[in-house]
């Protein structure tokens, strides 16, 4: 087909035409999106982004805080220090970032104790917390330490096994200490036969003691309640003989017996004495839980009602068929058997107790018939930080700081199965050599036969 000289004409100007549109159109979205920006966070806990716990601890903020990053003039630093405080700003444009060159503010950085470069310093009215790593878990459990408005002193009983906060074992309680640490309390020790408890105490601990409490250091307990002091009580299946006078002020006994639960060797948990808990009674402790909470070796509870407390149940076990209270042994498998005295679920597995005082406080006790779903060998299984750290701020009366707290990222670890290991094990060791193997045989025996 020939064109004559408009046709060509008409062409070329169709063509100009479509340019010209082509660049108004990129112009005009280079327009539009420079003051435009969207983001998406794909991680499970939202690294990248403010998760929902860290825009309530800046939504609870008063007042202005004040950011001083010393950091010399080093572009990298300098970008990651803007990136994570601007993501602050963008919920709370109170917050401001200034740099501070620590080579020219010596007395600056010796006056606020600043070691090394990189860290912050955040004010807050008259308070200061200084932090050394540049991530969102750190920024946010200094404003939240920061907006605490008196100190907060958590006191361990010793003297009798009981689980330390500075043991580092599975066992242990290390874990738990660093978690309430950087949400601002202070830990201590008492050691009852010695020492008298302290007037500043917010809240003490007994932690699933070993040996007999004498009959003084018992006393000293109950006193304690009776002042209105606050409680924790992790009773464990370990010795609770010397505490029958604190149960008995309590209105509580311990039934004989494990709680089972048979649903947990679904989740590849062979000890039926584990219990995973998936719902919760409403409480402000375990209201918002959104994960399964593991509690290992624990009992029913039994509370008879005392004049002018008021209690309630903090954790369940599931219902029968599912879990129930064994009263034999624990050989084989486990079947329900009423005629044995086994008890059906679901049974209160914890209490909470309180109990009003005339100068218009309220005292508070948790009693957990299991001692260790707090300890470093489950206390980042599920729910169980988020739990503790809930339970910890109601009992010390801070229930504007309940679910606060940071939630760990479950793609740091891999947890394997015995069978899953055999699997991979034999996948890489085997497997995959045999395969790579029998590929070269073949390239070989191919090439031979041309």
């Amino acid at each position: 087909m020939r064109l004559d000289r408009r046709a060509r004409f008409l062409l070329r100007l169709q063509h100009a035409g479509f340019l010209l549109l082509l660049a108004a159109l990129c112009t005009g979205l280079a327009w539009f999106t420079n003051g435009l920006s969207w983001s998406a966070d794909w991680t499970a806990t939202g690294r990248n982004s403010l998760t929902a716990a860290s825009r309530r601890v800046v939504a609870k903020l008063a007042g202005p805080v004040t950011v001083l990053a010393f950091a010399r003039q080093d572009p990298e630093l300098r970008g990651r220090i803007r990136h994570l405080v601007n993501r602050y700003r963008r919920i709370d444009p109170k917050i401001r970032l200034t740099f501070v060159n620590p080579d020219v503010h010596l007395a600056e950085v010796r006056r606020l104790g600043i070691r090394s470069e990189g860290e912050l310093d955040l004010g807050y009215g008259h308070r200061h917390e200084t932090i050394t790593t540049l991530d969102q878990r750190a920024f946010t459990d200094a404003l939240l330490r920061l907006e605490r408005t008196r100190h907060l002193e958590l006191v361990f009983v010793t003297g009798h096994g009981e689980r330390s906060f500075t043991d580092t074992s599975p066992a242990g309680l290390s874990a738990l200490a660093a978690a309430l640490r950087r949400e601002g309390f202070r830990l201590r020790t008492v050691n009852l036969s010695r020492q008298p408890i302290p007037k500043a105490t917010s809240l003490l601990v007994v932690a699933d003691p070993r040996t007999r409490y004498l009959p003084g250091e018992e006393k000293a307990l109950v006193a304690y309640l009776g002042r209105g002091g606050n409680l924790l009580w992790l009773a464990g299946q370990g010795q609770r003989r010397g505490l029958e006078r604190l149960a008995a002020h309590l209105g509580l006994r311990f039934l004989p017996g494990h709680v089972v639960d048979i649903e947990s060797e679904l989740l590849g948990i062979r000890n039926p004495t584990w219990l995973v808990l998936t719902s919760f009674p409403p409480t402000r402790v375990t209201r918002s839980l959104t994960g399964e909470v593991l509690d290992p070796d624990t009992t029913a509870l039994v509370v008879h009602h005392l004049k002018g407390w008021i209690h309630e149940a903090l954790l369940t076990s599931p219902p029968l068929p599912l879990s129930w209270l064994a009263t034999g042994p624990l050989r084989g498998t486990v079947v329900y058997d009423p005629k044995a005295g086994d008890r059906p679920g679901p049974l209160p597995i914890a209490e909470i107790f309180i109990h009003g005082h005339g100068h218009g406080t309220l005292e508070r006790v948790a009693v957990l018939s299991g001692g260790g779903l707090f300890a470093n060998a489950f206390l980042n299984a599920g729910d169980n930080l988020g739990f503790a750290l809930n339970l910890f701020n109601w009992l010390s009366a801070q229930g504007a700081f309940l679910n606060l707290h940071q939630p760990l990222s479950p793609d740091r670890t891999l947890v394997l199965t015995q069978e899953e290991e055999i699997a991979l094990g034999a996948a890489f060791l085997i497997v995959l050599p045999l395969l790579l193997i029998g590929g070269g045989i073949a390239v070989r025996l191919r090439r031979t036969r041309r």
